[in-house]
């Protein structure tokens, strides 16, 4: 159901307007600078348009993993670096309250604000109780601010979160308005159409490691695609489940366990590669393409010759395609040529188009066709999640239009 918007929150002139964006960007290890800024990028259009109203923005975000960093490490997981780039992109300052998230500084930065202005808060797992949705937290939130924006899809399945959850629950108790931003919302929109009403054919594609974590999801695409082609580390789960020796693949028994069930689709609706091309586990350098059975001592690495075109044939006849999970190790240069072709597929290809996020989206970006999709989704977990129709406390927080 459509959720309430930018479009319905009246006039903002003036008005702080609390913004939990998703800016839990890659960073390099050593200096701490954004390596990845697509996360800021999306969240710009959002940002604008508050700033066009006449607001001041409170941007907010979490940051990495620092519960489980080191004192050093920690150090890195600041938003200041962040909080620069932000910036730059916006073409504006974005202040950042230092030293805490929430306290007598950054409530005084942000009671400074004027309209116009943006400020960045501090990394907000910095503070242990954003991750338990704590009322008193949630709280100095939300004193800090006169309406909440949601542009952060790809957390808005972290259901533990304060502020996605327990930040615009108090809002809403004080009459507080509550919407998605822009991002969140082109994000509803595409997925809610995609399962109602694609055009067909519609084919889906899934890679990555994992069958177990994506039975759910399989299983509602298959109930959706018309063919569900399959690529990476999943290739040789489902055919080690059919007997198939995978040489050297690291294949755990849970995963054959959970993909068992699933072959009697194979050859029907379930396409696996014809072809694999696998690495020499100790030289990888020693590379062969295997038409069946993978050798003793190879790991199979990427999709193969025959099945780039059997699938880019599939992706041409296609009316939409929805895409989730490389096809083989593509941050391996000698690796990528099944991810990349598929990806150039889908760009040139008149289907609509969807990537649902996490490293497929890293993939179309890195090789130069993310502008050329219908919608490359910011949510990796999320996408998953939303698909397979899990409800998200976060946009229970969200009037419905």
């Amino acid at each position: 159901m459509p959720k309430t918007t930018l479009d319905d929150l009246g006039d903002l002139a003036g008005k702080r307007v609390l913004v939990r964006v998703d800016f839990n960007v890659p960073l390099d290890k050593k200096t701490g600078a954004v390596k990845n800024d697509r996360r800021v990028r999306g969240a710009l259009p959002t940002v604008r348009r508050l700033l066009d109203a006449g607001a001041a923005v409170v941007a907010m975000t979490h940051l990495g993993r620092p519960e489980k960093a080191t004192a050093e490490e920690r150090k890195l997981l600041t938003t200041d670096r962040v909080a620069e780039r932000f910036g730059e992109l916006l073409g504006r300052p974005v202040k950042k309250a230092a030293g805490e998230v929430v306290g007598p500084a950054a409530a005084a930065a942000v009671a400074a604000m004027k309209p116009g202005d943006v400020l960045l808060l501090e990394n907000l797992r910095f503070d242990p109780r954003e991750q338990k949705n704590d009322a008193a937290f949630a709280q100095a939130i939300a004193d800090l601010g006169d309406a909440y924006v949601n542009d952060a899809f790809g957390t808005c399945h972290n259901d533990h979160d304060a502020s996605m959850v327990a930040v615009p629950a108090t809002l809403k108790a004080a009459g507080k308005p509550r919407a998605v931003g822009t991002l969140v919302a082109r994000e509803l929109e595409i997925i809610d159409g995609l399962m109602a009403n694609p055009r067909r054919p519609m084919i889906g594609i899934m890679g990555g490691a994992k069958v177990s974590d994506k039975i759910a999801f399989i299983r509602v695409l298959l109930s959706k695609v018309d063919k569900l082609l399959v690529g990476g580390k999943m290739t040789y789960t489902f055919l080690k489940a059919r007997g198939v020796d995978v040489g050297a693949t690291p294949v755990a028994d849970e995963e054959v366990t959970a993909a068992r069930p699933l072959l009697g689709e194979v050859g029907g609706k379930i396409v696996l590669p014809v072809d694999s091309v696998a690495a020499n586990s100790d030289d990888l350098a020693q590379t062969r393409v295997c038409d069946g059975a993978i050798p003793a001592g190879y790991a199979g690495v990427d999709i193969g010759p025959k099945t780039v075109a059997l699938f880019a044939a599939e992706i041409r006849t296609a009316g939409t395609v929805i895409w989730n999970g490389p096809v083989g190790w593509f941050e391996q240069p000698a690796f990528a040529r099944g991810t990349k072709e598929v990806a150039e597929a889908m760009a040139t290809s008149a289907a609509v188009t969807v990537v649902g996020g996490g490293e497929t989206a890293e993939a179309v970006e890195q090789f130069g066709y993310a502008d050329k999709m219908t919608h490359v989704s910011t949510g990796g977990g999320a996408f998953l999640a939303y698909v397979e129709g899990k409800p998200f406390r976060s946009l229970a927080q969200i009037d419905d239009r």
